[in-house]
Order: structure tokens, then C-alpha cells, then sequence
């Protein structure tokens, strides 16, 4: 195994390198409740990205659904005990919108979350190719769970590595 350090080093040395210059993967967006609305009531994020609404006053809820009938894919209350409420974009999600509203207020306190479709497996960084961007990426959730994840085995690993070499864009 010590032999393969020589070898290894001016391989890996490039990647780390790239990893640092690599942008955070996932997002945080923040909504506001304000008064008896969702401000802003559309917003456009990615799987993975993490959405929070936030109160400002009365009493709310965050719920899933359209037409006042929760669809169970979220809820979750937001008043003084719970002054914030946080849903993490599952991948199962992608290419759609996803409507929300208030239940007391369900008439007129909605919004929408549009999750933009997965593009190329492995294109972890949507730019439309699976290059050395993505692999910093991956390798900066190495034994992490999430998009990262290629084969959904529950870890960024060496099987997910392979998947990204792969479908590598040229």
C-alpha cells in the first residue's frame, strides 16, 4: 500500500485543490409569514436545498397541499412556541411545484416552491456536465448522506465515485 502513495498524491493533490475552490451544494431559502401572507410567495430551489419560513406575528401554519387539502408531503406549525419551520427539498421532488398554504387561512395565505429538475446524474453543481467541479463536491461529502449519494445506499462512498467517473463529461 506504501507504494501507491507516490502515485496517489499528484492524483488527489488537483482534486482537494478544486474541493476548495467549490462552492457550498446546498441552499438555505427564507420565507417570511407577514401578516396574512408568504413573502416571497414563489421561489425557484433545488433538491437538497433547505426552505425556512419564518413568523412574524399571529398564528400560522406551513402545509402542503393546494385548495386548502394538505397533500402530506409537509406541515408544520408556526406561532410563538414554533417560530420557525424548516423542510429540506427531497430529490423525489424534482421538476415540480410544490403549493403550500395556511391552514386557518387557506383561502389567501399560499405560496409555491418550484424545484427545478435534476439534470444530469452526477451533475451535482447544475451546470450541465459531470466534471471536477461535481467530483470536489462529492468528495466534500465523502461518508455523508444526501444528493451526493449516487446509488442511495446511504453514504457518499467509493461506489458513488465510480457512478461519477462514469458519466464524466469531457
Amino acid at each position: 500500500m506504501n507504494r501507491l502513495a507516490p502515485c496517489l498524491a499528484p492524483c488527489l493533490a488537483p482534486c482537494l485543490a478544486l474541493f476548495a475552490a467549490c462552492p457550498a451544494f446546498a441552499a438555505e431559502i427564507v420565507i417570511q409569514q407577514v401578516n396574512l401572507s408568504f413573502s416571497p410567495s414563489s421561489v425557484t430551489v433545488n433538491a437538497g436545498d433547505t426552505v425556512r419560513w419564518v413568523r412574524t406575528s399571529g398564528s400560522h401554519t406551513v402545509t402542503s397541499g393546494s385548495s386548502c387539502t394538505s397533500n402530506g408531503l409537509f406541515s408544520g406549525p408556526l406561532n410563538l412556541t414554533f417560530t420557525s419551520f424548516v423542510w429540506v427539498v427531497p430529490e423525489s421532488t424534482a421538476g415540480t411545484t410544490v403549493r403550500y398554504f395556511c391552514s386557518p387561512h387557506c383561502s389567501t395565505m399560499t405560496g409555491t416552491i418550484v424545484v427545478m429538475p435534476l439534470a444530469i446524474p452526477g451533475d451535482l453543481n447544475g451546470d450541465g456536465m459531470v466534471n471536477g467541479a461535481d467530483l470536489g463536491i462529492l468528495l466534500g461529502a465523502w461518508a455523508q448522506p444526501g444528493p451526493t449519494d449516487l446509488n442511495k445506499d446511504g453514504t457518499t462512498n467509493g461506489a458513488d465515485l465510480g457512478i461519477l467517473l462514469s458519466r464524466w463529461t469531457p
